[in-house]
């Protein structure tokens, strides 16, 4: 039977999650702050969702995908906090609850930035004052009357996200003072990872969206100055922060990914 998705926010990530669900013959409709956008296949409302009554459309699953305005922590609250309380009281009006919820988070929850190797065992603890924002966001999920995930993704990239290559492709010797691990999640198989999720029968209470190999800041320099015929920076550092994101829980549900590693084809 096909079923209604909800999403909640329609930016880049849930605008994919919703062209993967209609060609599995499912509805959508999506709940956005700002103009409606006729150019997308789907029905949507203008809703402000932070202060708002997030409105009863029949949704059998719900992707909340939304991001801040601003880099300030009232901005941050705004955007990822206030929604999921407005949903909490909005749920207690609506005639039947969705069979479930994904909320869509970031692996800044995971404050350590020594190298350490993370999985989805980890519990998240972050000195990070946006990490805490996100993971006050988590449990204001985790306590929803229906049964919700977060899926803590990484830097995610694609059309349009091009900031490592405009960084690697202005470095300097003089400039680059360490190298760190860096790790990737191609937006299209960020999407597809979600409606992935929204397949499965049980979900657990989060899942690390990433892809398979972190790699270090300098190989991923060097990669796209190689690409872009621009001479590979004369250092060698040893890798000494950052973090290593395995997905474990994702890859042992079976999931494919389109681009497993950064070098795979995504950047074309």
């Amino acid at each position: 039977m096909a079923k209604k998705l909800l999403c909640a926010g329609v930016g880049k990530l849930n605008s994919r999650v919703a062209a993967n669900w209609l060609l599995q013959s499912g509805s959508v409709i999506g709940l956005r702050r700002s103009q409606v956008d006729e150019t997308l296949p789907f029905e949507q409302r203008m809703v402000d969702l932070a202060c708002e009554p997030w409105p009863d459309v029949g949704a059998d699953v719900i992707v909340v995908a939304l991001s801040a305005a601003e880099r300030t922590p009232e901005a941050y609250h705004q955007a990822y906090v206030a929604p999921i309380q407005q949903l909490a009281q909005s749920l207690s009006t609506w005639q039947r609850l969705p069979e479930k919820l994904i909320a869509v988070s970031s692996t800044r929850v995971y404050g350590s930035e020594n190298g350490e190797l993370i999985t989805d065992d980890l519990d998240a603890q972050t000195d990070d004052e946006f990490g805490r924002i996100l993971l006050a966001m988590e449990a204001e999920v985790t306590a929803l009357p229906v049964p919700a995930s977060v899926v803590r993704l990484s830097g995610i990239y694609g059309p349009g996200r091009d900031w490592l290559k405009r960084s690697a492709l202005q470095a300097t010797e003089e400039s680059v003072t360490q190298n760190k691990w860096t790790n990737r999640i191609h937006i299209d198989d960020a999407a597809a990872a979600i409606v992935f999720l929204l397949h499965q029968r049980a979900l657990a209470d989060h899942y690390i969206v990433s892809d398979l190999q972190p790699v270090s800041l300098l190989d991923m320099y060097d990669f796209f100055r190689k690409r872009e015929d621009v001479a590979p920076l004369a250092i060698s550092l040893p890798v000494s922060a950052g973090k290593r994101l395995l997905p474990t829980r994702l890859q042992g549900l079976g999931f494919t990914w389109q681009y497993p590693n950064a070098f795979s084809g995504g950047y074309d």
